[in-house]
């Protein structure tokens, strides 16, 4: 672990923990009883959540990040230099990724994990690979499971820059020793971790009842919501400030400071987007595929972006397509979304990063992909 990186936690970790309060009014609560090293697994809401959980552990950590902030020239060094995030490739198993975790345990350093790997979209903690708590198993360190409340309504994933204030919180959940880390099966361990890291903020917020201040509460709500609850239409919701207006049928939907949606009846974010996916499912059954009329392929390699092909885009249970590039949905490891427009999936040792054009929703293509992957395989093998 290098001087610098512990010198400079200590530095900036308290005026990070100011900036969260005065911003966002975070407040957090400091684990106890640490082990002498740990992994600290966290549920990701906000793109500020390593601000949120590293003003809570006084001791420096390494955090993982999305492979995509290696591509910011001269930021990614200055971070690089500062903190020396480990990087991960969405959308791959992430086997190098691992190994660098493994490395700073057995060295006796830290590591932070947002265990979901992306973002929540919908406010509910999204699936945690199984692999996460073989990790930290092999890891032989301790683990500290942190929990963040309220974070998707400060700055939900589909919002972009739009920023609100209002009750945000850290936790501690559970902190578990080496020792009962190893006396649980990896199964065992991975029922802890899900158990501890889920959150679904929609029914929090029912009780609780929290008031998210801002002027754009629905603003870009066309990045998470395709399908209009009014007339069915797809890709034709524009949003401008509190409210979203369907160019289909003129249906407008609103949102509160509570985060309720108003429309043709008042219900949640949560709500809206599950019936979504049951329309997805039902798509996924009927052998649908979920099209954009333009769209632009890049192969990445070495932090450098390659033009690969530009056209009509298709997913259905067959094949990936964008112009003249096709795929097979058998040969993709893995697709994953990062920002709110950029779909990255791998092939073998190729890594692909794919632009659906707007104004179609790029958040419909990774949700049907998981649907794809998950039905049973029927017809051509």
């Amino acid at each position: 672990m290098k001087w610098r990186h512990r010198a400079f936690w200590a530095v900036l970790r308290p005026l990070v923990a100011a900036f969260c309060w005065i911003r966002f009014g975070y407040t957090c609560q400091k684990p106890k009883n640490l082990p002498q090293n740990y992994i600290v697994l966290a549920n990701h809401t906000t793109d500020f959540d390593p601000l949120f959980v590293g003003a809570a552990f006084p001791r420096q950590m390494y955090f993982v990040a999305s492979e995509h902030i290696s591509r910011w020239p001269v930021a990614f060094r200055l971070l690089d230099f500062v903190f020396a995030p480990i990087l991960r490739y969405k959308g791959t198993v992430a086997l190098t990724t691992a190994v660098e975790v493994l490395k700073k345990t057995r060295a006796g350093g830290n590591v932070a994990i947002f265990a979901e790997g992306m973002r929540t979209w919908d406010g509910v903690t999204g699936p945690i690979l199984p692999s996460t708590a073989k990790l930290v198993k092999s890891a032989g360190c301790g683990l500290v499971t942190y929990k963040l409340t309220g974070g998707y309504f400060i700055s939900p994933n589909w919002s972009e820059k739009s920023l609100r204030r209002g009750p945000v919180r850290g936790e501690p959940v559970g902190v578990y020793t080496p020792e009962e880390i190893a006396a649980m099966s990896a199964q065992e361990l991975d029922a802890v971790i899900c158990r501890d890291l889920y959150e679904d903020a929609c029914q929090r917020q029912k009780t609780l009842r929290g008031r998210y201040t801002g002027k754009r509460l629905a603003e870009k709500l066309e990045n998470l919501l395709y399908i209009c609850p009014a007339c069915g239409a797809r890709d034709t919701l524009t949003s401008l400030e509190r409210t979203v207006t369907c160019a289909a049928c003129g249906g407008t939907l609103t949102v509160d400071e509570y985060g309720d949606v108003h429309g043709p009846e008042t219900t949640t974010l949560h709500a809206l987007s599950q019936a979504q996916t049951r329309q997805e499912e039902q798509d996924a059954a009927e052998g649908a595929a979920y099209t954009a009329p333009h769209g632009t392929l890049h192969a990445i390699s070495k932090r450098q972006e390659t033009f690969v092909a530009e056209g009509p885009v298709s997913l259905d249970g067959e094949a990936l397509k964008c112009g003249d590039f096709s795929v097979p949905m058998g040969t993709i490891s893995d697709l994953a979304i990062h920002g709110r427009h950029e779909l990255v999936f791998s092939v073998g040792r190729d890594y692909y990063e794919l632009r659906p054009g707007r104004p179609v929703c790029a958040y419909k293509f990774f949700l049907y992909f998981r649907i794809l992957r998950n039905k049973p395989r029927t017809g051509k093998q």
